[in-house]
């Protein structure tokens, strides 16, 4: 009986948190847009042009195969846009809703939450488009479109966690968010972006697989491409580079609402 009364307590609950999640994203849309319907474009029409332009760039270079493709670089541009977009956002993401905080069912995730459901819907509605623009160019359908999801969602949850920590850090020390936005940009040549693991020369090979994200563009391109080349990633190392920062990252926000003294 007691089970049975806990549970329209706990969906009411995630109803209620959803419909708050809800009314940031909007919030979030119209700070970042405006009111005009017109300004959500930009919202696609952003990585779209920058994901094209170095896709276009790099297919040109006159490499041979995926080396140069189309569809290597600019569905490759947008899963690091994707980190990119979430974690250079998140230093501001605290003191910029700071007054949000005041209505009691707005929790500090919830503030990453929308923002990061921004730039899902951004990355994967260009990315689609991205995947039907190659096609239509001559080239394949991706063998298998859910692993590209996969490590979607998994580059999602990577740099969620990532933001909770950077978000609790900033909301302390503000000039952290300046070395953020510098450094993720910085990640670019290491992130998996640019190249295979195969590719790279043996001693090098390891060392790259240090770096999580080069796991996570390892499973995009072999859903992208088969068996057209050699794939390395390990999905349990990307798993405990999830776990880790979100325990520590929800830790950390934890200790910054006291210090907002809204508790």
């Amino acid at each position: 009986m007691s089970e049975a009364a806990a549970r329209p307590g706990l969906v009411d609950g995630a109803r209620l948190q959803l419909r708050v999640i809800g009314a940031l994203v909007i919030r979030e849309m119209h700070t970042r847009f405006g009111r005009q319907r017109l300004g959500y474009l930009w919202l696609f029409a952003e990585p779209l042009l920058l994901g094209g332009v170095i896709a276009l760039l790099h297919g040109a270079s006159g490499g041979e195969g995926i080396r140069s493709s189309f569809e290597f670089f600019s569905i490759g541009f947008m899963l690091f846009q994707l980190f990119r977009g979430i974690v250079a956002r998140a230093p501001n993401t605290i003191n910029a809703n700071q007054s949000l905080l005041y209505h009691r069912q707005v929790t500090l995730p919830d503030l990453f939450f929308a923002r990061h459901a921004i730039e899902l819907a951004a990355s994967a509605g260009v990315m689609a488009l991205f995947v039907f623009a190659g096609i239509a160019m001559g080239g394949e359908a991706p063998d298998h479109p859910v692993k590209m999801i996969l490590a979607l969602v998994l580059m999602l949850l990577l740099a969620q966690g990532l933001a909770f920590m950077v978000g609790s850090i900033t909301s302390e020390f503000e000039a952290v968010g300046y070395f953020i936005q510098v450094a993720t940009f910085g990640l670019m040549p290491i992130c998996g972006l640019m190249f295979m693991v195969e590719w790279l020369p043996a001693e090098w090979q390891e060392a790259a697989l240090w770096v999580p994200t080069v796991h996570l563009f390892e499973l995009m391109r072999d859903g992208q491409f088969g068996e057209q080349f050699n794939p390395v990633y390990d999905l349990a190392y990307v798993g405990w580079w999830i776990i880790v920062p979100h325990l520590l990252g929800l830790a950390g926000l934890r200790i910054a609402r006291k210090r907002v003294g809204l508790d």
